[in-house]
């Protein structure tokens, strides 16, 4: 198989096939069917195949199957397994077992990578919102909270959980926990400053409104028919879609910048993933007519990343 590393596709992508735009130029539309698209690198980033851990020309096969591809953690990785371990791959491909006994669907990796954030519902009608670290697996502060609180993001110091019907801000050093706002909230970015909240119910007519999660007063986008489902990871652009899609997936993706400039449209039948390959790069997990592949975009020059496939519906 091809593989490259991403700052070299970012490259040879930009340099031959002219992704910047003339100023003023509207944004494309693409439409990805993957039987019509050339082979390009396999994807840079870690994922999972036949349920091995890959990057790049690294494979690791766990005892037993990872499920899950948490986030990179300085120069290694965290992954879930279907055997409730979280564990710590090394750029060697050595192993570390951080935690057992956990839900890995619910173990969130802080934003710089230093720490896991896990939940524990074992206590009736509370949940206790656990801190470890991602280097060792040791155990951190930790804090209960009444019913079922969802961990948004965390970084070195706090962490951003949706509980009760509000979003509140655990400062884990003093233990403290404040307010952040009572309006309906989804995508939120401590490193970025950014916090996707809702003006009311999407389906009772509510608008989106990404603000400064340092300032909520400080709007930089307002829409009423998309919203925000991923951050570049610079912090510069953003994935919409349609604010009321549900379901297999969207037929249908934007890419803007965050104060909502529309830089390019993806079109197929629909669309299972997204995830960022680089700031430029995105990789869409494309289901078109007859065939499923990963597709690696920059604005509207798109190849597969992965060898096409039949496509099944679940």
């Amino acid at each position: 198989m091809r593989r490259t590393t991403a700052a070299a596709l970012v490259a040879a992508l930009a340099a031959g096939l002219g992704l910047v735009a003339p100023a003023g130029a509207a944004a494309p539309t693409t439409e990805l069917q993957p039987q019509r698209l050339d082979r390009g690198p396999d994807q840079a980033v870690a994922h999972v195949e036949d349920f091995d851990f890959v990057a790049g020309d690294l494979k690791v096969d766990l005892v037993g199957r990872v499920v899950r591809v948490i986030g990179a953690s300085g120069d290694g990785w965290i992954v879930g397994t279907d055997r409730r371990r979280v564990v710590r791959i090394g750029p060697d491909g050595s192993t570390l077992t951080l935690l057992r006994k956990v839900d890995v669907t619910l173990t969130t990796l802080s934003e710089d990578g230093s720490r896991l954030v896990t939940l524990d519902h074992s206590a009736r009608r509370r949940t206790a919102v656990q801190t470890f670290s991602a280097l060792d697996g040791s155990a951190g502060p930790e804090r209960t909270f009444d019913g079922y609180p969802e961990v948004v993001t965390a970084d070195a110091r706090q962490v951003l959980v949706r509980h009760d019907g509000r979003l509140v801000r655990w400062r884990t050093g003093p233990d403290r926990v404040r307010l952040v706002t009572r309006r309906l909230s989804a995508l939120a970015s401590i490193e970025h400053d950014l916090l996707e909240t809702y003006t009311k119910d999407p389906y009772l007519g509510g608008c989106v409104r990404m603000v400064r999660l340092s300032d909520l007063t400080q709007t930089v986008w307002r829409s009423c028919s998309d919203r925000v489902v991923a951050l570049s990871p610079d912090g510069t652009r953003m994935l919409t879609f349609g604010i009321l899609v549900d379901g297999l997936g969207p037929g249908e993706i934007d890419l803007r910048e965050v104060g909502g400039k529309r830089l390019a449209t993806w079109t197929t039948n629909w669309f299972g993933g997204w995830q960022w390959e680089t700031p430029d790069a995105v990789l869409l997990q494309v289901n078109g007519q007859r065939r499923s592949s990963v597709v690696r975009c920059m604005l509207d020059a798109c190849e597969n990343a992965t060898d096409p496939e039949p496509v099944q519906v679940p």
